[in-house]
């Protein structure tokens, strides 16, 4: 009889804790419906996010590219204006020139170019620090370090000093020729020409 209550309460806690796994196993399915829906309600609303993501990423592209396109017809537009706003501007001007170094060879031949599209009578390049003579209206700097090394004692002309970084477009070779012949370019903006 000992054996069958043994047996008896092994088979009620055997019923018992396989009642409490069902239960156990069960609530979790219900909740995993859940888990479920909450998981297709994020997604979808990811899915939105990156469908508006997209569009805005479409409109910010066009729009770059628009810009790019207005900056190539400016930066055409100042090439062909270049030649008009320079003109005379520098008419009977000798400029010696030092640092070209620091810029490229392109960069240098479109400020010799424009300095003579300004009608300069005669511009330098400065090769080495004492193959000039000191017969010159303006030295042009285009770094700090020609600066120093240059000897002023013996030139007595105008001095400017062109940082060569900022030396890359169009409008900056203008602001150069009107650096050199004193002109402010700010005060020429609200000049209407009739």
């Amino acid at each position: 009889m000992l054996l069958d209550l043994r047996y008896h309460i092994i088979t009620i806690v055997i019923i018992f804790t396989t009642l409490a796994i069902g239960i156990l196993i069960g609530s979790t399915m219900v909740g995993n419906e859940l888990i479920v829906q909450e998981q297709n309600n994020l997604i979808s609303k990811l899915e939105e996010e990156f469908l508006s993501i997209r569009m805005k990423n479409q409109r910010f592209k066009e729009e770059v590219e628009n810009l790019e396109g207005k900056l190539d017809d400016n930066l055409e537009f100042q090439e062909m204006i270049l030649p008009l706003v320079v003109q005379g501007q520098l008419e009977g001007e000798r400029i010696l020139v030092t640092g070209t170094s620091n810029i490229s060879q392109e960069m240098a031949e479109k400020l010799i170019q424009t300095l003579q599209l300004a009608d300069i009578k005669q511009v330098e390049i400065l090769q080495e620090q004492t193959d000039y003579s000191t017969d010159f209206d303006s030295v042009l700097y285009l770094d700090r370090e020609s600066k120093e090394e240059f000897d002023m004692a013996q030139f007595n002309g105008k001095q400017i000093m062109i940082d060569s970084e900022q030396l890359e477009s169009v409008s900056d070779l203008i602001e150069v020729v009107f650096q050199i012949s004193s002109k402010d370019l700010e005060n020429l903006r609200g000049v209407s020409f009739e």
